[in-house]
C-alpha cells in the first residue's frame, strides 16, 4: 500500500510540474528603426500603397508582421514590415529602409546608421540635417560618457556634412535657418565667405571634455581641419597664426598622434608663404608666430619635423631674426 501511495504522490507531483516545463517562454517583441530620412509608411505592402505618413531617421518602431515574400523595389530586395510608431500609428515600411533594433544595442545601431548615411555623397541637405538632429538627440540621451563621446563626434561630423550641402545646393533661407539655430553656439557665420561654419573652439572644448577617450584625438583633428573665420589673403603673420591655431594646436596636444604627419605637411605648406615684404610691425608679428610654432615642434620627433624646421628657419631668416 505504501508503494502504491508513493507512486500516486509522484504522479500528482509530475502533473503539477508538467505545465511549468511545457509552457513556452514569453516572446520578445521585435523592433525596427528607420535608417533613412522620410521613410514612407504605407497602408498596404506595395510600392504604390497609400502613404500613411513619413518617418524621420531613427524612428523606433514595433514590428507587428512581416510579408511572406521579398519584393524588389528599385534596386533593393527585401521584405515589407507592418509596424507601429511610438504614437500608435500603424502601416507598412519596406525593409531596405529599416534595421533590426535592440534597445540594449541602441548606441551601436545609431552609429551604424550614421556611418551608412555619411557615406552617401549625393544626400540632399534635408537628409543631412535630419541625421544631425537625430544624432544630437541620441548624444543627449547617451547612457555613459564613452557613448556620449562617440555620438557627439558622429553628430558634429554630420553637421559639417550638412553645411557642405549648403555650400553646393540652393537651399532657401527659411529651410535651413531653424536648423542652424538648433545647433546653438556650435556654428558661426563667416561674413567674408557668406557661409556657416562649425566653431572650432567648441570642438577643442569637446576634446578637453573627452580627453582620455579615443574620441578626444578625433575631436582635435576635426577642430584642426575646420575652416577658420576670415581671409588672410597671403599675409604671412595671419597665415602662420591660423596654422598655429589649427594644425599647430593639434600637435601641441597630440605630437605623436595618428594625424601628426598630415598636420606637419599642412604646416610645411603654410611656411611657404613670403614674409620678405613686411613692415617692421609685420615682421615682429611673424617672428612671434614662428617662435610659437617652433616651441610646438619641440615635442615632435626630429626626423618627422625636419622639413618643417628647414622652412621655418628659412622664413625666419627672410623676415629678419
Amino acid at each position: 500500500m505504501s508503494q502504491r501511495c508513493l507512486m500516486l504522490a509522484m504522479l500528482v507531483l509530475l502533473c503539477q510540474l508538467t505545465p511549468v516545463f511545457a509552457a513556452e517562454p514569453p516572446k520578445t517583441e521585435k523592433q525596427r528603426i528607420t535608417a533613412a530620412s522620410g521613410v514612407k509608411m504605407r497602408a498596404t505592402p506595395r510600392p504604390d500603397g497609400q502613404e500613411v505618413t513619413r518617418l524621420f531617421i531613427g524612428t523606433e518602431l514595433r514590428e507587428l508582421e512581416r510579408s511572406e515574400r521579398q519584393e524588389t523595389v528599385g534596386s533593393k530586395k527585401d521584405y515589407w514590415y507592418r509596424v507601429a510608431t511610438p504614437e500608435g500609428q500603424e502601416g507598412w515600411v519596406f525593409g531596405a529602409f529599416v534595421l533590426p533594433f535592440e534597445p540594449e544595442r541602441r548606441v551601436q545601431t545609431v552609429l551604424e546608421i550614421a556611418g551608412q548615411r555619411l557615406a552617401d555623397e549625393k544626400a540632399p541637405f534635408v537628409d543631412r540635417a535630419d541625421l544631425a538632429n537625430f544624432l544630437k538627440g541620441a548624444a543627449e540621451k547617451a547612457p555613459d560618457k564613452a557613448s556620449a563621446a562617440r555620438l557627439e563626434l558622429a553628430r558634429w561630423r554630420a553637421v559639417r556634412w550638412a553645411l557642405g550641402a549648403l555650400a553646393t545646393e540652393e537651399v532657401p533661407k527659411k529651410a535651413y535657418e531653424p536648423w542652424v539655430k538648433r545647433q546653438g553656439e556650435g556654428l558661426v557665420y563667416n561674413e567674408l565667405g557668406a557661409e556657416w561654419l562649425v566653431d572650432s573652439k567648441g570642438l577643442w572644448k569637446l576634446e578637453e571634455k573627452y580627453r582620455g577617450l579615443p574620441e578626444a584625438e578625433a575631436f582635435a583633428w576635426e577642430a584642426a581641419t575646420t575652416p577658420l573665420l576670415g581671409e588672410c589673403e597671403g599675409y604671412a603673420p595671419c597665415v602662420l597664426a591660423a596654422a598655429n591655431a589649427a594644425e599647430g594646436e593639434y600637435l601641441r596636444r597630440y605630437p605623436t598622434g595618428p594625424q601628426a604627419g598630415k598636420a606637419l605637411a599642412m604646416l610645411e605648406e603654410a611656411l611657404g608663404t613670403d614674409g620678405v615684404e613686411l613692415d617692421q610691425d609685420g615682421r615682429a608679428e611673424l617672428r612671434k608666430e614662428l617662435d610659437k610654432l617652433e616651441a610646438t615642434l619641440g615635442k615632435v620627433e626630429p626626423a618627422k619635423k625636419k622639413k618643417v624646421m628647414e622652412k621655418l628657419q628659412a622664413l625666419r631668416k627672410a623676415a629678419g631674426r
